[in-house]
């Protein structure tokens, strides 16, 4: 099996450390672990992005959201990504870097909520929040120097989930679907075992993917919401990108959902990265592949917008 280099090297760097594994230390400790950790991996945060901080009315209380404005004049596209780590952990602020590169380089405004996690807060509530901050975005993003005619969303892992789910509530409620959705390694299929579950991994286990999708989802694993591969119908849903690590558990189900995607009439571009892991596209601090994955990112949703711009 083909290892990255500089993904060698981090791992290596981690056993070395002795990182225990987060079933083993318990929630807290691992959401205070992954956060310290994805500070330090993320790409260097570019300072010409304005960082500021909005609250959106929610479904249980106002959702604390970090809005990232590229440098120029606006109004801007936008960009809701929503954030990894199970639906479990993580906050917009321990993607600074990846926030800030995106919102520079695709020259759009990034909004990223903090959506309510589980166990505290179980399916649907982290759904709930996300779907509530893209509706509110169709219909005031005026208000972050946004044009509401040109939104698009993104996440990775669980964020990626997140992604999936929003298009697909979109399309149930009658609301506009996004102009693309870009989901990263999408944690997607909460009930199967695609193959890649099984195989050996670094970074990221099924017994770590089985222990958050308990807390998130628990007796929902076969709900569509819960679980976007599982939607019956998914024609209609917005152009994707869906981009998997090779070595990552999650690698398969996002293959599939491409597929099913693709066999809907759904535009789709899948891009498999070889010898990285789950969580690269926001280790670009040390890993190139992960900067080229966010550079394919930001120029997929620049074309986009410039197509959407020309057939207005």
């Amino acid at each position: 099996m083909y290892i990255d280099p500089q993904i060698k090297t981090f791992i290596d760097g981690l056993v070395e450390l002795g990182m225990p594994h987060p079933v083993d230390v318990g929630l807290e400790e691992t959401r205070n672990g992954f956060s310290q950790l994805w500070q330090k991996v993320n790409p260097p945060i570019r300072e010409g992005v304005a960082v500021t901080e909005i609250h959106i009315p929610g479904p249980a209380g106002d959702i604390r959201t970090k809005i990232y404005t590229p440098a120029g004049e606006g109004p801007f596209p936008v960009v809701a990504y929503f954030h990894g780590g199970g639906c479990c952990m993580m906050a917009p602020e321990d993607y600074a870097g990846t926030n800030t590169a995106l919102a520079e380089d695709a020259g759009c405004v990034v909004v990223v909520p903090a959506y309510r996690l589980a166990p505290e807060n179980p399916f649907p509530a982290p759904l709930e929040d996300c779907f509530t901050v893209f509706t509110w975005l169709q219909k005031n993003a005026a208000e972050i120097g946004g044009d509401k005619g040109y939104i698009a969303i993104a996440g990775d892992s669980g964020g990626g989930y997140l992604a999936a789910a929003v298009a697909q509530e979109a399309k149930r409620e009658g609301a506009a679907q996004p102009l693309i959705q870009a989901l990263i390694y999408p944690m997607i299929d909460m009930g199967g075992l695609p193959p890649s579950r099984i195989e050996e991994t670094m970074f990221l286990d099924d017994r770590t993917l089985q222990w958050v999708i308990g807390m998130h989802v628990g007796a929902h694993r076969l709900n569509p919401r819960a679980s976007p591969i599982l939607e019956p119908d998914v024609s209609g849903l917005a152009p994707a990108l869906i981009i998997a690590a090779q070595i990552d558990p999650l690698r398969d189900e996002g293959k599939a959902y491409a597929s099913k995607l693709r066999n809907a009439g759904v535009p789709v571009h899948y891009q498999l990265y070889d010898g990285v892991v789950h969580g690269f596209f926001n280790m670009g601090g040390f890993c190139e592949q992960g900067n080229v994955a966010l550079a394919q990112v930001a120029d997929m949703l620049k074309k986009a917008f410039a197509v959407h711009r020309k057939s207005a």
